[in-house]
């Protein structure tokens, strides 16, 4: 078998019978000429290759290095001008694609772009032996190149190379994990020559190796040659991968797919990607999450104006000091009809929707907790998505933030940085708890007041018994419709009266929201999001070009620094203040913003400033302020059920906790086998009996649940900020914790109800 006829058989074989036949008659042939040559020329190369965790990232990662094989194409057309420092900038100056992204052209334009980058999915042998063939169209590679680049390990080809992404993680070789064999093709530009190999895992002896190795196959000592017209085999590169493992991205559209997937970890890519999919007999353009969320629609999409949305935040960036700056940006889709709990599971993880990129692809992921519990938005979790860009890190930054195979962030000082940050974005944002609010108003139980101060009495008593001695502070709130005396839930700032703001032009006013004549405090270093309200038009602030804004932002210098701003959006929005570090105690100045009108007088608004201690962590010391707080009965087939994103495995999860405005909602789950069980029980007995069994088991469920609440804020306020827990551990410990309470209840409450029964006849 000659050269030519096994690329050939490469080209159009689908079988890995076929293809190791092949192989078999091309070693015969060529005898001793032959050698399978160690890819990057390690013999341990094992631990480098089979790095990544999932094969859906792995191919990525080949689509990435097409992504820049075509920016590598355009600055050799373009002599390297400009001097493009990102790819982002370089598709913007060679491609002409928008500096926003994709979303920006129209679907006949990305659907021309993406041609450039295809991925075909071909049936193979089964779901576990696919075939997935990337190719480019774009600079190629030569023969004697191969070696040194797309067949090399951790080597610094990109190193200097601002306009392409290439750099961080292992590049496409973990693909060469997932496949039986791959085979790699090429040609540079109008070399008549293609160059080519196949890579395959190969096994060594067990008595000399602990284990083999990923070869290439090699003729003379060089990869295999051969001549091809121009047009049957155009410039660029091909990586075809035979028996490649797609069994977890089986479903022809969704989370479960390979379009989900690209979508997904191409959250928002430099340029659109060509999906054909002739498993499922359907082609579609990847233009990513990102920008699908911003309204871009193509053909194929479910619909003709992309989701519903009902609130975002346009990108801005904020300063990290010495870290560089990240762009924060986010979205809530509408309430999801019934049948459909996680809306957002068509565009991100629902478990981990905020999402990190570098040049638009995800790199790692935040969990909800930080919406839920940190951002104290739990009725938005399944609706909620979150964007931290990170182009705009300094190199430390990135490598302080990144792990090499682009799966995770690193748990340290800049990741827990940047979710504060976030979360501080997402806290200052007043239409975001007003979305909040009228969800959690949509599942409120009323339960009679009665009922109320009696379980409160009782889980008071329960603590006094255990020797914490509850504490009760006096304001007004509401549970069920009743105002009635309470202690109230303490909240930072003012209270926030959400209105509608009619925009004028000229625009008549701007306003710092903090109350007029009263100082705002700041610790030494602290970071505040202060808000802004105004009736001028959004092209009123720019808040990533202050020259084109026509809003001045004064800070206190020597007391405060100016961090950032949001975008100005239905007459709102914040700018981001730090404190001076070194500030002394009593530093004083003044934040002012000015709006500046056309042929008109400047308009202003200004708020003095005071540096103050620190406040020191809480000691609780034995006591507990009770707070308002509700104990909510919830089943499977309630809404509010999905709202919460409780698992559908009913071990899993016995109750939560969810502060808000309200108070503390403690949610149970009523078919919780442990008390679901107990409960059957009282229920076959007397009805009355499971009535009080059910009130026992809520105060003490109540009882347990503030204890814990109260230990976690303990926690937390005597922590620094690198010391914090993985928010996913930290929510597999609590909902365990929550169980073994639920079990606990289940006993205490029994025992009362029995103790209830017998006591009569003891008397």
């Amino acid at each position: 078998m000659q050269v030519k006829e096994l690329f050939q058989i490469f080209q159009t074989e689908n079988s890995i019978s076929k293809i190791e036949e092949a192989l078999d008659g091309f070693e015969k042939t060529y005898g001793q000429l032959i050698q399978w040559i160690p890819v990057g020329k390690r013999e341990n190369n094992v631990g480098t290759i089979e790095g990544s965790s999932d094969p859906g990232r792995s191919i990525v990662e080949r689509i990435t290095n097409g992504i820049d094989a075509i920016l590598e194409m355009e600055h050799k057309k373009h002599n390297g001008i400009p001097d493009c420092r990102s790819p982002r900038e370089a598709a913007n100056s060679w491609l002409n694609v928008p500096p926003n992204g994709l979303s920006e052209l129209s679907p006949a334009q990305r659907r021309i772009l993406a041609q450039q980058v295809t991925i075909r999915i071909l049936v193979g042998d089964s779901r576990e032996k696919r075939i997935v063939e990337v190719r480019d169209l774009g600079i190629g590679i030569t023969p004697e190149q191969m070696p040194l680049t797309i067949l090399s390990l951790n080597e610094s080809n990109k190193l200097q190379k601002y306009y392409v992404a290439g750099l961080y993680g292992q590049g496409g070789s973990s693909t060469f994990a997932r496949s039986k064999y791959t085979l790699i093709a090429s040609r540079n530009g109008l070399d008549p020559r293609v160059g080519f190999t196949i890579v395959r895992y190969l096994d060594l002896p067990p008595e000399s190796f602990k284990s083999g190795h990923y070869v290439y196959l090699t003729l003379n000592g060089s990869v295999l040659q051969t001549e091809t017209d121009i047009e049957e085999f155009k410039s660029g590169t091909q990586v075809k991968h035979f028996g490649y493992d797609l069994s977890n991205y089986s479903s022809p559209v969704g989370p479960n797919s390979v379009y989900g997937l690209l979508n997904s970890i191409l959250f928002d890519p430099i340029l659109p990607i060509w999906l054909d999919n002739q498993v499922h007999d359907y082609r579609r353009v990847i233009k990513g999450s990102r920008n699908a969320l911003n309204g871009a629609v193509d053909e194929g999409d479910d619909t003709n104006r992309g989701p519903d949305i009902a609130h975002s935040m346009k990108m801005f960036y904020v300063s990290l000091g010495d870290w560089g700056r990240i762009g924060i940006e986010y979205w809530v889709l509408k309430k999801p009809e019934k049948g459909n709990p996680n809306p957002i599971k068509s565009f991100v993880n629902p478990q981990k929707p905020i999402i990190l990129t570098l040049n638009g692809q995800s790199h790692a992921e935040f969990s909800k907790i930080l919406i839920s519990k940190g951002a104290e938005l739990p009725y938005l979790t399944q609706r909620f998505i979150g964007h931290i860009d990170c182009n705009s890190l300094t190199p430390a930054g990135k490598r302080a933030l990144f792990v090499s195979n682009r799966e995770d962030a690193i748990r340290g000082e800049l990741s827990e940085l940047i979710q504060q940050e976030l979360i501080k974005a997402v806290k200052s944002d007043d239409t975001l708890h007003s979305l909040n609010n009228e969800a959690r108003s949509e599942n409120i139980h009323e339960r009679d007041e009665t009922e109320v101060q009696q379980m409160r009495k009782e889980v008071a008593s329960i603590l006094k018994i255990h020797g914490i001695g509850p504490t009760f502070a006096i304001g007004r709130s509401t549970i069920g419709g009743i105002e009635r005396t309470e202690p109230p839930v303490s909240r930072a700032g003012h209270k926030r009266i959400i209105k509608q703001i009619e925009p004028r032009e000229p625009p008549t006013y701007i306003k710092i929201l903090w109350e007029e004549g009263k100082e705002i405090p700041f610790y030494p270093g602290q970071r505040r999001y202060i808000r802004i309200e105004t009736d001028a038009n959004s092209n009123y602030h720019d808040p990533n070009d202050s020259d084109k804004s026509k809003i001045n932002i004064i800070q206190a210098p020597g007391v405060v620094n100016l961090c950032g701003s949001t975008s100005l959006q239905n007459g709102r929005m914040r700018i981001i203040c730090e404190s001076v570090i070194n500030a002394s105690i009593g530093s004083q100045g003044k934040i002012r913003v000015e709006l500046y009108r056309q042929g008109l007088p400047l308009i202003f608004d200004e708020r003095p400033v005071i540096i103050v201690e620190q406040p020191p962590a809480s000691n609780p010391d034995k006591q507990l302020t009770l707070p308002l707080f509700e104990v909510i009965p919830i089943n499977p087939e309630e809404d509010l059920w999905d709202t919460l994103q409780w698992p559908t495995e009913i071990n899993e999860i016995a109750s939560d906790a969810v502060e808000d405005e309200a108070g503390l909602k403690i949610y149970y789950s009523t078919v919780y086998p442990k008390f679901a069980e107990k409960l059957k029980i009282f229920e076959r007995r007397d009805s009355a009996l499971a009535t009080s069994f059910t009130k026992k088991y809520e105060v003490w469920l109540a009882a347990h649940s503030l204890l814990l609440e109260n230990d976690k804020k303990a926690k937390k306020n005597g922590r620094t900020s690198s010391e914090g827990e993985d928010s996913d551990q930290f929510e597999i410990f609590e909902r365990n914790e929550r169980c073994r309470i639920a079990t606990i209840s289940t006993i205490f409450a029994e025992r009362e109800v029995a103790f209830l029964v017998t006591k009569p006849n003891e008397d």
